[in-house]
């Protein structure tokens, strides 16, 4: 007993000393943080980050105090930048957003070794009421298809098509077409949620550059039932609940009703289409790649959904891939490290891929940010690389 004592004792003054080690070395960090107006001092607002794995509770729980108008904290860090965020009232979704109501991304700060504090603003909390109007930021030619029925999903929208510049000037060309979900934030600052992609901005300064293939885009906007809509295969939800997967009925939308039309109304290279999302809707993007491969010719999962699982608590995502053979789909997939803090899970799926395409990675593409965030603002960055190498060799 006395040697176990004494190995405890040893043990925890070597904890000590690395712990204290570390805090030589480690830059103390101000934060000072402009609340929104009308701020409440009864509310709570926490700094969550990668440098205390986004923690609200617990040792590593990091609550603001109001000092002469600031929301002020201290960090202890050893890292040369830092992603972060402000929770109010400890509920995940009254997250920071602008004045016009849109969620803002996760903030991003690059430390250099004299720095002694960061600052930041939070101009609004995304449950308040909008406090500015969004103006449409619609650029280029675009046709709308209003109020557009969807059988499949019971319920109707608006599907918004971009036309690239030479649909009109030469009426003998045929063009690939890339439908994009989540089609709320693909075009216009004004129906975002968040920030907006900026495809049409993108796309018009890539063909006047000509820098990309020309292509047709279509954005369809999500409903009510997101998280069903853009599961294909059934899951369980946070509460640990099993919950039905839509998303088979949403490509089917795409396949059955949606795709017919566009390709009937406009000149369309039939065999030539794509999807592309985000987070769920990526996860949309690799599922229709694994069992539509005939009909979607290329793909981009940005940011894909990786940590869905069933209710025998296995990933949805890495159980469809089991055993499959694919082949004839480009497939462009990213991600960002701060998302899951490590790269481990998207690396899994990269080989779970070239497994499926037999080592032929000549049609799989995969890049991981370091500096990725999970919002529209980054994947619209990484947007025009992921469309240039996706339609690289489209005639």
């Amino acid at each position: 007993m006395k040697q176990m004592d004494c190995l405890i004792k040893s043990s925890t003054a070597l904890l000590s000393l690395i712990m204290l080690s570390a805090n030589l070395y480690a830059q103390q960090i101000k934060f000072m943080v402009s609340p929104p107006q009308g701020y409440d001092a009864k509310d709570t607002v926490h700094l969550v980050g990668d440098f205390n794995d986004w923690a609200l509770n617990g040792p590593m729980a990091n609550k603001l105090t109001l000092e002469n108008g600031k929301l002020v904290t201290w960090i202890s860090t050893t890292e040369t930048s830092l992603h972060f965020t402000f929770v109010k009232n400890k509920d995940w979704q009254q997250l920071p957003a602008s004045e016009q109501g849109k969620s803002l991304c996760t903030y991003f700060q690059q430390l250099d070794s004299a720095q002694v504090s960061v600052s930041a603003d939070i101009p609004a909390w995304k449950t308040d009421p909008p406090r500015l109007l969004t103006e449409s930021s619609l650029t280029g030619h675009i046709e709308t298809l209003s109020q557009f029925q969807m059988p499949q999903l019971q319920r109707s929208a608006d599907i918004l098509v971009f036309l690239p510049p030479s649909y009109k000037t030469d009426t003998t060309l045929r063009y690939p077409v890339l439908y994009m979900l989540d089609g709320q934030n693909v075009f216009d600052a004004q129906t975002a949620y968040s920030d907006e992609w900026r495809v049409d901005e993108i796309l018009s300064q890539m063909y006047q550059n000509q820098s990309a293939a020309d292509l047709i885009v279509v954005a369809i906007p999500n409903g009510k039932d997101r998280c069903q809509e853009y599961n294909p295969w059934d899951f369980v939800n946070r509460n640990s609940e099993p919950v039905e997967g839509k998303g088979k009925h949403t490509m089917a939308f795409i396949r059955d009703t949606l795709k017919p039309v566009i390709d009937q109304k406009f000149r369309t290279q039939v065999l030539q289409s794509g999807l592309a999302g985000s987070s769920l809707g990526g996860l949309m993007a690799l599922y229709s790649a694994i069992e539509h491969h005939d009909i979607f010719k290329f793909v981009a999962a940005f940011s894909p959904a990786l940590d869905i699982y069933n209710a025998e608590g296995k990933n949805v995502l890495f159980e469809a891939l089991k055993g499959k053979h694919l082949s004839g789909t480009k497939i462009y997939f990213d991600i960002g490290k701060v998302e899951y803090g490590d790269f481990s899970r998207i690396e899994s799926l990269s080989s779970q891929l070239s497994q499926a395409y037999q080592g032929d990675n000549v049609m799989l593409k995969l890049v991981k940010d370091p500096q990725g965030r999970h919002c529209e603002q980054d994947w619209s960055k990484r947007f025009p690389d992921a469309i240039k190498w996706l339609t690289s060799d489209i005639n």
